[in-house]
């Protein structure tokens, strides 16, 4: 299989050549471009299977290609890298079937997965060709075909880990929408089903579990403790904490 890299940073396309084992994902041909008008060319004259993007170029941007390979019925899976949680671009991206939306900087262990699954959707689509192609030379009707092109479940559990290992940032639902192609609605109920409670609600008990375990093991001040779960606020978060606990933070830490 062939992938191709589009981006106008040569140092972020050196980092993705060297941060991805690219061999062991069966990847034979590492194709890179600048620019639109060369990424053109290369899948003019190579049967690109898997095809990632930033999105914010001079000459045009990585949607434009993208929608230009949709009108000439290339269905090649596209996975976007991005410096911005732009919710425009995000919803352009899901218009014209956009793999995965990834924002940078690049978490590599993060994007290797998203690859596989990418590759694995290659696949399935030349599987899909090879059928047509087939049945159409032998004059055969075509084949029902049948795809899962969502993989609705692992996104959901996807979602969940990075809200896990993210709680002390602020990101809103919308920014998770862009991430993860959900709406800021359904990520509610995802967050209700999942774990008895709200989006906010979970990050906020997150935090506090946080800060009651350093409060408890550790001698920093309460002020630092509060910004580092995530809270510049310091009243706000004495506020919250004493209704999670009954307590103020001076009070819990004296017990």
């Amino acid at each position: 299989m062939q992938v191709l890299l589009v981006d106008d940073d040569r140092f972020v396309i050196a980092a993705l050549q060297k941060g991805i084992a690219w061999d062991s994902l069966g990847i034979t041909e590492v194709f890179t471009a600048s620019n639109i008008n060369s990424a053109k060319e290369i899948m003019e004259n190579n049967k690109i299977d898997l095809l990632l993007s930033d999105i914010d170029m001079p000459h045009g941007s990585g949607l434009d290609l993208l929608n230009y390979l949709r009108e000439q019925g290339n269905q090649v899976p596209t996975i976007f890298l991005t410096n911005y949680a732009d919710f425009s671009y995000a919803q352009k991206a899901i218009e014209l079937k956009s793999f995965h939306y990834f924002l940078k900087p690049i978490d590599y262990v993060e994007l290797t997965r998203i690859i596989r699954k990418a590759i694995k959707e290659a696949e399935t689509l030349k599987e899909t060709q090879d059928l047509l192609d087939s049945s159409a030379g032998k004059g055969e009707p075509l084949p029902e075909i049948i795809t899962d092109s969502a993989e609705n479940e692992n996104n959901i559990k996807a979602l969940l880990k990075y809200v896990d290992d993210h709680f002390r940032e602020d990101i809103s639902r919308e920014q998770l929408s862009v991430m993860f192609f959900f709406d800021p609605d359904y990520i509610t109920r995802i967050f209700k089903k999942e774990t008895g409670m709200s989006y906010k609600n979970y990050v906020i008990e997150k935090r506090l579990s946080l800060a009651k375990e350093l409060l408890t093991e550790s001698d920093y001040p309460i002020h630092d403790i509060a910004q580092y779960v995530g809270y510049d606020n310091y009243s706000y978060f004495t506020r919250l904490f004493k209704k999670s606990f009954g307590v103020t933070p001076i009070e819990f830490r004296g017990k």
